[in-house]
């Protein structure tokens, strides 16, 4: 059943002017107080998903914004989500389906209305992320574990139909070991394979599957030892063989024993970055955003040239999550905390002018 918004509800719309200086993190002050960490970008188009049931939009790659909400999702608190064209858009609500919080959301006008595609209310169910096949139009939602499995639904016809994957031949799983719903990252599709990573138990680990059907699957790292509240948080792709791993301790912003690795041969070997980052703290989210790797989490932000082999540090910045635009990195974070850093502006930081 379809969820239209109320007349009453209130439609921000910023005009935003760039006084941008170099090196520097611009806020984007939107009327919200909302904590946000759902974030992708589709061409011009950018959604946000965050607390209190909490979206906001823009069409023209952020110089305007809308801040909405969704009826009936106000205590819900959107992780992830998907834009699978200009109009149809899915929000990922994580929290215990036992307090009614395991639900996906659809919108096929833009945000003009929403219906719930998948409402899950049997106990111990907690969406972390989805990833997308955009190819076939198949999607890949992944919960925490029951009784030691990952749980993982996949999304048909556009989240027209939604059916469990049966991970028998899974590995299985330390006591405590999940993956964490913090910037929608703990999943990747990539060349026809699933990766998962993980953190909570041990060892932080890396699960991929062998096979389109997700039949089969193996442990291709486990070498970091971690904790309840450490391990692996974000999983980035620069090409399909090339991939960052980072993450931390979620209690301890500041420092990290979790070192970044990378894999470029699709997975199967993972070792440690050559050139580490100068402050090791927790890491939320890493993208590629050619030619630079960046990551991000609320003690700060770097960028890292590799062919020079070095890092920079961006202007003060708390954000949980980050995409790239075809001119900007956008970032958002706690207590409406959104900005932008304009892409020109790494090449001064890494280059400047004499």
């Amino acid at each position: 059943m379809a969820f239209f918004m109320k007349k009453s509800t209130i439609t921000y719309l910023l005009f935003l002017i760039s006084l941008a200086t170099s090196g520097q993190w611009n806020t984007i002050p939107l009327p919200t107080a909302a904590s946000f960490r759902a974030l992708k970008s589709f061409k011009n188009e950018i959604w946000m998903g965050g607390t209190k049931g909490t979206y906001i939009h823009s069409k023209d790659e952020g110089i305007t914004w809308e801040v909405k909400q969704v009826p009936g999702a106000e205590n819900l608190d959107f992780r992830d989500l998907i834009i699978l064209n200009e109009k149809e858009i899915i929000l990922m609500s994580a929290g215990p389906s036992e307090k009614d919080a395991a639900k996906l959301y659809k919108t096929q006008d833009g945000g003009q209305s929403w219906e719930i595609i998948l409402h899950i209310k049997e106990p111990k169910y907690f969406f972390d992320a989805i990833a997308w096949d955009h190819k076939k139009g198949i999607g890949y939602l992944l919960s925490d574990p029951i009784e030691q499995k990952f749980v993982l639904l996949k999304i048909l016809q556009n989240g027209s139909k939604i059916e469990p994957i049966n991970l028998i031949h899974f590995p299985t799983l330390l006591p405590r070991e999940a993956a964490f719903a913090a910037s929608g990252s703990s999943l990747l599709w990539m060349n026809k394979k699933l990766t998962i990573i993980s953190g909570g138990g041990h060892y932080a680990r890396i699960f991929q599957s062998l096979n389109a059907n997700l039949t089969s699957w193996e442990i291709t790292h486990n070498e970091i030892q971690a904790d309840t509240s450490s391990g692996y948080f974000t999983i980035a792709a620069k090409n399909k063989n090339h991939f960052w791993v980072a993450g931390g301790n979620y209690l301890n912003l500041n420092s990290s024993e979790i070192p970044i690795i990378e894999t470029k041969d699709g997975g199967k070997n993972w070792t440690p970055i050559k050139s580490p980052l100068p402050n090791n703290y927790y890491i939320e989210k890493v993208i590629w955003s050619s030619p630079y790797w960046i990551v991000t989490g609320p003690a700060g932000s770097y960028a890292f040239h590799p062919k020079l082999s070095q890092w920079k540090k961006l202007s003060e910045s708390h954000y949980h999550n980050i995409i790239t635009t075809k001119h900007k990195i956008i970032g958002v974070g706690a207590k409406g905390q959104i900005g932008y850093f304009n892409k020109s502006e790494l090449q001064a930081l890494f280059f400047p002018k004499k």
